[in-house]
């Protein structure tokens, strides 16, 4: 039978036990004042962590957490902006629709693209008024009132910082833009104030801006903020707000019809 030798413990001097009978009151007694000192129960080997190894660790803990939680919130985010952009271009096709059905005929006001034959805008006023008439609640903002939207980049901004479009020809000037804050928390842009009875509709009031969460950001081109156009697709299909011929994206974003796919 091996004897096990403990010195430095248990008030001086040299005690020697044999194991594994040792006495179990002195033996709760030892193993107590060892655990004290960081040693396991017979082996002697110190199996405590020491400070410098916890600082490693919780430093590569923070290293991995900063490397993966912005991924990991842009992809949350991306996935909200996404559900609030179905959600709210529901809304506003469901709109678009009853409006048509109920005139019995669509609205001169749509882009029709197929043969050539241009743009219908004669009737855009009463068109959008009609649209808004469906939210039953609609605050006109005017371009230069920060209070009730935001202001959002420009085209030539968004280029320089890697952003894209889809036709150069088209301008983007959203912050010139009549808001029509509606009640679902979305924003639609428009050239002019349709309200406004000496506003004579042009092709231009055929496009308009869409932001799907109003004022509450990122308020970005092709994350929440969106260029559409009334478009038919032939004198029988309906008139649906797509991307068909304006597209801003910056960078990281995405167009309508990838959100509608999402």
């Amino acid at each position: 039978m091996k004897n096990l030798d403990i010195t430095g413990f248990g008030g001086g001097g040299h005690r020697r036990y044999n194991s594994p009978t040792l006495k179990s009151r002195e033996t709760r007694g030892l193993l107590l004042r060892l655990s004290r000192f960081g040693f396991s129960c017979l082996s002697g080997v110190k199996n405590a962590f020491t400070l410098a190894e916890v600082l490693i660790t919780l430093g590569i803990i923070g290293v991995v957490s900063a490397m993966t939680l912005p991924v990991l919130t842009g992809k949350y985010q991306h996935k909200v902006l996404e559900s609030q952009f179905k959600k709210t271009y529901a809304n506003l096709q469901t709109a678009i629709n009853t409006v048509n059905s109920e005139n019995g005929i669509p609205y001169e006001c749509y882009t029709l693209t197929v043969g050539g034959s241009g743009y219908r805008y004669d009737q855009c006023n009463e068109f959008w008024q009609k649209v808004f008439e469906q939210y039953k609640s609609v605050k006109i903002c005017d371009h230069n009132n920060s209070a009730c939207r935001p202001k959002y980049k420009t085209k030539a901004e968004v280029l320089a910082a890697g952003g894209t479009i889809v036709n150069n020809n088209c301008s983007f000037p959203i912050n010139e833009h009549v808001g029509f804050n509606l009640n679902d928390g979305s924003i639609i842009y428009i050239y002019g104030d349709v309200y406004d009875p000496d506003f004579k509709p042009f092709h231009n009031t055929l496009f308009f801006g869409f932001d799907v969460n109003g004022t509450k950001g990122p308020n970005k081109w092709g994350y929440d903020l969106f260029y559409l156009n009334l478009y038919k697709r032939n004198e029988k299909s309906a008139v649906l707000g797509l991307t068909a011929v304006c597209e801003l994206i910056e960078k990281g974003g995405q167009s309508a019809e990838e959100m509608m796919l999402k």
